[in-house]
């Protein structure tokens, strides 16, 4: 009798062994007692502390585990609608926690189950352990999530799910200048044991794997190898660059420092990382918050509250002494925010100041960046690079000496005195050209006798100039690929003096970004992280199509 037979018709199948989803933080270096990587209140002398639990002999040695009684909370929603409907309040709902802490050859692992996670002592977690990860081992054509935030004034957040993975730049997602939280997709599989379906990474690194923790151990060595002796792949390098600062740093103290006076606008003091420039301050709410749901945001201090209906920092600033606040570093974390919707829902979590901030500070060689409450250093290897191809780009300033700015003057005025002042400039500005599909562009904003097509904007915030450098370049190529366009460009310039005609034929020879800046800037180098990035990749741009990109400064007098 065959085996189908045997089992009444139906064929045997063998049970697939348990999988489990781990979510492993790597640890910092050094670290004695794996108690110290819990918060106070977790610890055995704390008020919720976490019951201890020795590994068995099927367990790595060394290997511990930390249990969370489960705790019950009756939700909010039920609270208040008892009255209504007698009984809802019974309703409960429980958190259960889990860490293991593994060794994995001279460093710990804290594998996290449940909400194992919140009773971390984030001090003592190696941040962006899961990225560095992904950034040296994701199958570059298999990702299959990201979630990001544009370091710049706009704090413009992306997040893009593919069920079947597929290249970033068939995505058309560029990651240089975005402060990556999350990313999933497939690991190559040499050197790291075959794991089965996609990895999250992040702060920690999480997968699916067998109950076996000798296994785990040995998947988490390869990956910490692979971090430590291998090098980010390119389209990640920004990603692997930004290293997240400690709280007890000196460094970010004094950033600290130097971001509550720039938010309350005082004089800077010692000790307030004064020798950096600002880059970048604005009011940047959350990730997860829908602005287009928000009616209003409450800023709380001191039993004091302020309702904001404009989501800027002016607004807030004024808010900000409505409810009291003076002086000091500690308001960052002790005023918080929370957003409402029309009806008065919470579209927010109660989070403090900081989290609804992005600031950038630094030089021509450093770059701090605080976002999402978090600070990050951009590492000097990645700044030396990128300052590098920076410095590829020609400074024309000299060569064709723009004329002067005072702070307050229009670009459109300034355009126009500029072309009446000189003989060799044309103004461009608000002519309209055609392109092939009837859409009406502005090629250039001064056009330049010796074909510098000059695009004008003044420095006062990374998306303003994000804006002019894609200008730049799309005017180019549209000057390159459309002849309609082109055709209606020389002749709009002929119109206007038949001395640029050769000029306007030849055209696009030479890009020029005509930025009014202080001279206490560094132009390029000075601008704030994501105008670099995006400077050097238009300029790679434009040399593709046989553009020359350069850059030239207008003097901002008093």
């Amino acid at each position: 009798m065959d085996d189908e037979l045997a089992n009444g018709g139906n064929v045997a199948v063998d049970k697939q062994p348990a999988k489990l989803r781990f979510n492993c933080y790597l640890l910092r270096d050094g670290l004695q007692n794996v108690e110290t990587a819990l918060r106070a209140k977790y610890r055995p002398s704390g008020n919720s502390a976490l019951q201890r639990i020795e590994g068995s002999l099927g367990a790595p040695e060394g290997a511990i585990a930390y249990l969370g009684t489960p705790t019950e909370r009756t939700p909010k929603w039920a609270e208040e609608l008892d009255a209504l409907f007698p009984g809802v309040a019974q309703i409960t709902n429980k958190s259960n926690r889990l860490i293991i802490f593994l060794p994995v050859a001279t460093r710990w692992f804290a594998i996290c189950f449940g909400y194992g996670s919140g009773a971390l002592e984030w001090e003592v977690v190696e941040g962006n352990f899961g990225l560095r990860l992904a950034a040296r081992r994701f199958q570059p054509d298999d990702v299959t999530e990201f979630r990001s935030r544009r370091i710049d004034a706009s704090a413009r957040t992306q997040s893009v799910q593919v069920p079947v993975g597929t290249d970033l730049k068939e995505m058309g997602v560029e990651l240089e200048g975005e402060f990556v939280r999350k990313l999933s997709g497939r690991l190559e599989s040499q050197g790291i044991d075959d794991l089965s379906g996609a990895v999250v990474a992040g702060d920690s690194i999480a997968f699916k794997a067998g109950t076996d923790l000798h296994a785990v151990q040995t998947v988490l060595q390869q990956m910490l190898i692979s971090v430590t002796d291998s090098s980010a792949r390119e389209q990640f390098q920004f990603v692997d660059s930004l290293e997240p600062l400690r709280t007890s740093e000196q460094i970010t103290k004094d950033l600290e420092a130097r971001l509550a006076y720039e938010v309350l606008e005082h004089e800077l003091e010692d000790g307030s990382a004064t020798h950096l420039s600002k880059q970048v301050l604005e009011f940047a709410p959350p990730d997860d918050v829908r602005i287009d749901e928000v009616e209003e945001i409450t800023v709380n201090f001191s039993g004091k509250a302020v309702t904001m209906t404009e989501f800027t920092l002016s607004a807030l600033r004024s808010a900000l002494t409505e409810v009291g606040v003076r002086r000091g570093v500690s308001y960052l974390k002790s005023v918080r925010l929370i957003a409402r919707s029309a009806d008065g829902d919470e579209r927010s979590q109660l989070l403090p100041l900081r989290n609804w901030l992005i600031f950038e500070v630094g030089d021509a060689s450093v770059r701090y960046v605080l976002t999402l409450g978090r600070w990050f250093r951009l590492q000097e290897a990645y700044t030396t690079k990128l300052n590098a191809d920076l410095k590829k780009i020609d400074d024309v300033s000299n060569d064709l000496n723009l004329p002067d700015t005072t702070p307050k003057e229009y670009e459109g005025v300034y355009n126009a005195r500029a072309a009446e002042e000189r003989s060799e400039l044309l103004l461009m500005d608000t002519v309209p050209v055609m392109t092939e599909d009837g859409t009406i562009v502005e090629a250039c904003d001064l056009l330049h006798i010796d074909g510098h097509l000059i695009h004008v904007k003044r420095y006062n915030g990374s998306q303003t100039l994000s804006h002019l450098f894609s200008q730049g370049a799309v005017s180019a190529e549209l000057l390159n690929e459309d002849a309609a366009m082109k055709a209606d460009f020389v002749r709009q310039v002929s119109l206007r003096d038949q001395a640029f005609q050769a000029t306007g034929t030849a055209a696009p020879v030479t890009v020029t970004y005509a930025i009014a800046i202080k001279d206490s800037y560094d132009l390029p180098l000075d601008l704030p992280t994501f105008s670099k990035v995006n400077l050097r990749d238009f300029a790679k741009r434009l040399r593709r199509m046989k553009v020359h990109p350069t850059v030239a400064r207008i003097r901002v007098i008093s």
